[in-house]
Formats: structure tokens, sequence, C-alpha cells
């Protein structure tokens, strides 16, 4: 639940205030955020590139690290082994299909009504996702012929299975549910585990069966960490906050984030409860200024008057002029440009991009991995980290560590 602060924030205010004729910053600090794409089949190359992401995390020049897409407890745990001597502060959370969510509210100030049965629980369903799982297990099966078989690629599904689940995507809303339940699923279950989740748990829907992917790692100790849980389809979205203690015992928030995407494909319809009605991507777009508006107002009732740092894949970015970059999530935008302020770097370019080893031709060119300021609170040396081809696939050939770039920022604490 949210944690308000009344006047909590007065001695902060007051070092702050009696700091005001200094010549430098109280603190700086530099802060990195990262995507590392551990989703399974969703992002290519997930086994080679979990080899070298803990190593490379580990050897950031980083006081605060926000990761998101560390979706398995396996990777958490892994990630925090390998980078325990460098960052021995970590915040994590274990969540699953049945955690509630702190604040359900939708765009009307409305909850939603919770599930009353299975997505694909009745018989005709049943059937359904039947010819789903038959097409995935003969066509798109890391055991072809298996229910132990798991599905090779996101790409080999939607190229050879949109027939199988036509029926699904064009029928009642009911049918939609199960097909979500089955779309988030694919990346990550055997085709067991698919027909087990989506015929018998009443909360399935959510990947990684309702785990969240995002970890604050830091050099410095934290405090007041804090898990809040958003309204979100087809993953938990979460906000993983806590209060780092900088040198000299100067405190600033940290706010680690990873929005609901917006998908513009047909395999990929919009099923939640938070679109205000609309399909596609006009529904996914609302869900995620919803959440935006939720961040926003985390941000200001849990910190108050404390500076704090707010960073992650935000799915939402502006095209600038004289650049490549296209518009994403303008709605989103509008709402963090009216309560933060963003972390600008000189030359600002994409941190999703075709470019980018790991991802399909037809990506958009987007800066959606964010570092946003609130409070007093200036950023130097704001950059792109991890452009650079580091992983080696089995063929010889090179990519980068993850199909985002990360950012990173010098914080300045006024």
């Amino acid at each position: 639940m949210l944690r308000i602060r009344s006047l909590a924030f007065l001695p902060a205010l007051l070092v702050a205030l009696a700091g005001c004729g200094d010549d430098g910053p109280r603190a700086e600090a530099r802060f990195d955020t990262l995507n590392v794409g551990l989703a399974g089949s969703f992002v290519p190359n997930e086994a080679a590139r979990r080899e070298v992401i803990p190593g490379a995390v580990a050897a950031l020049e980083s006081d605060v690290v926000c990761l998101q897409e560390v979706w398995t407890q396996a990777d958490k745990d892994a990630i925090e082994a390998a980078i325990g001597g460098a960052f021995p502060h970590i915040a994590s959370f274990t969540h699953d299909l049945d955690t509630p969510v702190d604040d359900a509210t939708d765009q009307d100030g409305n909850v939603p009504p919770a599930p009353t049965m299975a997505p694909c629980g009745t018989t005709e369903l049943e059937g359904l996702l039947e010819n789903a799982l038959e097409c995935v297990r003969d066509n798109c099966s890391t055991i072809p012929g298996s229910e132990e078989g798991m599905t090779t690629s996101t790409e080999c599904a939607q190229s050879n299975c949109l027939s199988a689940v036509t029926d699904l995507l064009v029928g009642p809303p009911e049918n939609l549910q199960c097909y979500a339940c089955l779309a988030s699923s694919l990346p990550t279950e055997t085709l067991a585990g698919m027909r087990e989740l989506c015929t018998t748990e009443v909360n399935a829907g959510l990947a990684f069966r309702g785990q969240s992917g995002v970890m604050i790692a830091s050099k410095h100790p934290l405090s007041e960490v804090d898990d809040f849980v958003m309204p979100g389809s087809w993953n938990r979205r979460i906000v993983a906050a806590a209060t780092v203690t900088l040198p000299d015992d100067v405190e600033v928030d940290v706010y680690c984030n990873h929005l609901t995407p917006i998908f513009n494909n047909v395999a990929f319809p919009y099923t939640g409860a938070y679109g205000l009605g609309r399909s596609g991507a006009a529904g996914w777009a609302a869900e995620q200024a919803l959440q935006a508006e939720k961040l926003a107002a985390y941000v200001a009732s849990r910190s108050g008057e404390r500076p704090a740092v707010i960073l992650g894949d935000m799915n939402a970015g502006r095209a600038i002029e004289g650049t490549d970059l296209e518009s994403e999530g303008p709605a989103t935008m509008d709402v963090l440009e009216a309560n933060f302020e963003l972390a600008m770097p000189d030359m600002p370019r994409a941190t999703f991009t075709p470019t980018n080893g790991n991802n399909v031709e037809d990506t958009e060119n987007v800066w959606i991995d964010h570092i946003w300021l609130y409070g007093s609170l200036t950023a130097t040396d704001v950059d792109v980290t991890f452009e650079e081809d580091l992983v080696t696939l089995g063929d010889g050939s090179m990519v980068p560590l993850s199909d985002h770039y990360g950012m990173k920022a010098l914080i300045q604490v006024r």
C-alpha cells in the first residue's frame, strides 16, 4: 500500500535550505537503468545473454542501478549473487498470480470485478486452447510432439499459428481472456504448463506466473524499501521504491519502473480492464497512461519534499526534431513531464531500435528508457549505455547485452 509521509521531510528540507548558499551540491551519485530482456522466448538470444548480463552489471561504475525484465526468481538470485560484491544492497521482490494490486482503480475510480473462473475454464474454450497448443507443438516446440516442449520463439508462433487462434481473437470477451492467458504464458511455459495454468488457475493471464521483473541494486544502504503493485495486463507491473543514503547522510528516493508497452499487432490485442473500452494499441496506451498517473501520485505521497530519481523502461518517448526518434506513448509522456524533470542527454538517441541485433527489422526507433528527476536535483553526463555488441552467439556473431540499451546520469543533490 502507499506509505504517506506527513512532516517527515522537514529535517531534510531544513538541511537543504541551510546549504542553499554553498557553491556545489551536497552529494553526487551516478544512477543507471537497464532493461536486461530476460523474458524467455519473447526476447531473442536469452541463453547467451544471460551468461554475460550479471558480470556487465557488476562492472558498472554506478551508485544505484534499476534493472527491468529480471522476471524469474532464478535470474534475480543469479544476478544478486554475481553483483553482491559491487552492489551489496538489493531491493528485490517475489510476487505470484495471487498478489493483490495496491491501487486497482480504473480511470473512473472503480475497481474492475475479479475473475471467477480460469481463463480457458469451459469445455469450449479448452477445445480452442487445445487447437493452439497443437499448432505450437507441431511447428514451434523445442521438443516436437512432447508436452514438455517450450515455444522456440514468439515470432515462430505468430508466423505459423495465427490461424489456429482466430476463434479466440475474434470471439466474445471470454475468448480474448483465454487468448491472453495463452499469449502471456507462451514465451516461458511448457505446453503442459500452459494448459494447466489456463484451464485451472482463476488468476492466470500474467506471464511468469505473476512474478514482477524490477530490482534495485545499490552501493549505498537502502531503507524504507517498498513495492507498489499497479494494474497491468499480461505482466505484473510494480514500482520498486527505496531510500538510498549517500555519503554525508544525504538521502534520495529511488523508484524503479517498467510500464506497460503499447502493442500494435494483431497478435497482441488489448484484453485488460484499464483500456477505456478501447482495443488494440489504444487500449494498451490508456493502461500505460493510467500507470504513469499512479506512479506520479505514489512518488508525491511517498517522497513529499525528499528528492527522488525515477528510472526505468517507460515504453514512452517523444519524437525529437533533428533526430530519427519516433513518438511512443504521448499521453504517458504528458503525465511524466507534468510531474518530473527529464534528464536529457546532449544527443538524444534510441534505446530501442532495429539496429540492435536482438530486435526485428520493423522495430520502431524510440527513446523509451528514461531517468527522471523529482525535487532539488540536477543531472549531468546523461548518456545511453550498452550500445556495443558484448554477447557472442553460437555462430560467432555478436549482439548487445539486451534488446534495450541503458541510460546513465550523474545526479547532483542541491
